[in-house]
């Protein structure tokens, strides 16, 4: 449906795109592909492979800040994701007191494996958009990721399968 923004506010305008990011999001069965469901990690596991993923070499306690949880939490998360053979850990050369985790390169694999999927995914489910509409689509996606950007400048941009 198309909507008259000439005599919107602002705020009712806000309003209407959270809606419709709310829809996209509601709708993110049909982006995930069922590969997904067959990765045998919890839901903090992957964020924790996925963080990694995007960040590169942390911190145990930056990880525990990063995901707003315990150091021991963290610490069991690790546990499990080494012995899975995901992630390494390893005491940091210069400050012995702190340890320094990555992902192998399984972990590296599954996340990028992961990223593809999703990403053919959106691909499959946008196919229906004409070569007219998918210009107008990336722009506002676009405008989306700078606004996105700009309201959180300390945050970095995700990793995306195309990288």
């Amino acid at each position: 449906m198309k909507w008259d923004s000439s005599r919107q506010s602002k705020e009712q305008l806000l309003a209407r795109v959270a809606d419709i990011l709310t829809e996209v999001a509601r709708s993110g069965s049909y982006a995930i592909s069922p590969e997904w469901f067959t990765v045998d990690l919890t839901m903090p596991q992957a964020r924790v492979v996925f963080l990694l993923m995007q960040k590169g070499i942390q911190r145990m306690n930056n990880l525990a800040s990063t995901l707003a949880i315990s150091f021991s939490r963290v610490t069991a998360l690790m546990d499990q994701l080494v012995e899975k053979g995901l992630v390494e850990r390893w005491t940091d050369p210069d400050d012995r007191r702190s340890v320094l985790c990555a992902l192998t390169s399984q972990g590296k694999e599954l996340a990028q494996r992961l990223l593809m999927e999703r990403r053919s995914r959106w691909e499959e489910r946008l196919a229906p958009l004409s070569v007219d509409e998918l210009p107008r689509v990336q722009e506002a996606m676009e405008l989306v990721r700078d606004a996105l950007q700009r309201a959180d400048p300390g945050a970095e941009p995700a990793t995306t399968a195309s990288k």
